[in-house]
């Protein structure tokens, strides 16, 4: 299924001006520090309506609502990845669609939204930000991104945070979608998340892997159990990391998970 780029770059962007130009009026409390705004449900009522008329026929699945598992293509959305970030103010929040075929991504895209910096691969065709080509680096970089979780569960593995360190610096944006960008254009070395979801990781990791970044899902074995996790909402787990840095993180993370429950 192909798509028409430069139609859902305009959608996405109208996206990323309501959560630039709007003031929140409304917060819920989804579990302790995650929240849900009106600023989310407005985003995520403008991506459903537009992507409907994008692409009749496909469904449009989102963070916000219910999901159940299709038989043909569909959409996932991440309306605000980084909803705390923009409640404080945190200048790391994105716009993340991804279009699945059967068990593949095949357009990614995310809007950040403080840099303007709007993302976008298709499956086998590479990827882009702001229309120049993204190419991964041939060095990665002295820096890594570790998500709350993942922190949390070193905090009892001091053996493989030490092995981490080595590696370099650690940064956490607050938003999993940029930092798997951020590996995309060698900002980042690797990042690594114990608690993203499918709409976290969905759009970003084809980014990534279409500039020639490795993904995995320690939570699955294949791309079929990787959409079973996805549709039960389960963490995934996942490492995002230059081809350099991946067999070496990879091995410490197995380390890690399988000590955590």
């Amino acid at each position: 299924m192909s798509v028409d780029q430069s139609a859902l770059g305009e959608i996405i962007r109208e996206a990323g001006r309501i959560v630039a130009q709007s003031s929140i009026s409304r917060v819920e409390t989804k579990s302790r520090l995650d929240y849900v705004t009106d600023i989310d449900h407005r985003v995520d009522d403008l991506l459903t309506e537009k992507l409907s008329k994008l692409t009749p026929g496909v469904p449009v699945f989102s963070e916000e609502r219910a999901m159940k598992r299709p038989d043909r293509a569909f959409w996932i959305i991440d309306p605000v990845d980084g909803t705390h970030n923009m409640m404080a103010g945190v200048p790391h929040v994105a716009v993340c669609v991804a279009l699945f075929e059967g068990l593949e991504a095949k357009v990614g895209a995310v809007l950040d939204v403080v840099a303007d910096r709007f993302f976008i691969a298709e499956k086998g065709k590479g990827a882009t930000v702001n229309g120049e080509r993204l190419k991964r680096p041939q060095r990665p970089s002295g820096l890594m991104g570790l998500s709350s979780g993942t922190l949390d569960a070193l905090m009892s593995n001091a053996d493989i945070y030490r092995s981490l360190r080595k590696k370099g610096k650690l940064r956490n944006l607050g938003s999993q979608a940029l930092q798997l960008c951020y590996v995309a254009d060698g900002r980042l070395g690797f990042t690594v998340s114990k608690e993203a979801r499918f709409w976290d990781d969905a759009a970003g990791r084809l980014i990534a892997e279409e500039s020639g970044a490795r993904y995995k899902s320690f939570a699955a074995e294949t791309d079929e159990e990787l959409m079973q996790v996805a549709f039960s909402k389960q963490p995934l787990r996942s490492l995002c990391a230059h081809p350099d840095e991946f067999e070496d993180v990879s091995k410490l993370l197995y380390k890690l998970w399988s000590g955590q429950s």
